[in-house]
């Protein structure tokens, strides 16, 4: 498997096996490595929720309102305990790249070239899972509130942008989209 590397770090903790209409659906999109990952481990958490592998029909309308406008070559394909949503971008038939935005600053940056390269490098790195995942802020919210459910995520109140911090008494869980909403509407 071509995601080796992050199987061996992400271990699938609440997962389905993606639908073959929903792998027909992205299969002329994004990468074979990707589907292969939705065919053997599935969509959904890993590492509890530290990591979210997303079905892109459920944060589609998400990525094109933060867009701005639609782009079919544009796919969600993980969500971060805190919120963050990744999405890889197909920009040629032979150039790609995988972005992050930041719901609770409003924040888009292209992070890694390539979508292998970001399951086995960019999610494999220790900073980025300190700094962009915040695991010590996840495990302790985890130790606070309990295992995450599907489509939930931890998120702060007040929300970051409104002057909220990232310590443990500000921490919530929730339902990932409509969170992701109402930070949409702040």
């Amino acid at each position: 498997m071509e995601l080796t590397r992050f199987l061996e770090k992400y271990q699938p903790t609440l997962t389905e096996i993606a639908s073959e209409a929903l792998v027909n659906q992205y299969a002329h999109i994004l990468p074979s490595s990707m589907i292969e990952l939705w065919r053997t481990k599935g969509l959904g958490k890993y590492n509890d929720g530290l990591i979210e592998i997303v079905n892109p029909e459920d944060f589609q309308a998400d990525l094109e309102r933060t867009l701005g406008r639609q782009s079919s070559n544009y796919v969600p394909v993980a969500i971060s305990g805190f919120g963050e949503l990744f999405y890889y971008r197909k920009l040629t038939a032979t150039d790609e790249d995988v972005c992050l935005f930041d719901p609770h600053y409003k924040q888009i940056e292209t992070i890694i070239w390539s979508l292998s390269d970001f399951f086995n490098g960019y999610l494999c790195d220790d900073d980025i899972i300190e700094d962009v995942l915040r695991h010590e802020l996840f495990k302790a919210s985890l130790k606070k509130l309990g295992k995450l459910k599907k489509n939930e995520i931890f998120f702060f109140v007040p929300a970051l942008a409104l002057g909220g911090g990232e310590g443990i008494e500000y921490v919530q869980k929730g339902n990932c989209q409509v969170h992701l909403s109402i930070l949409f509407q702040v």
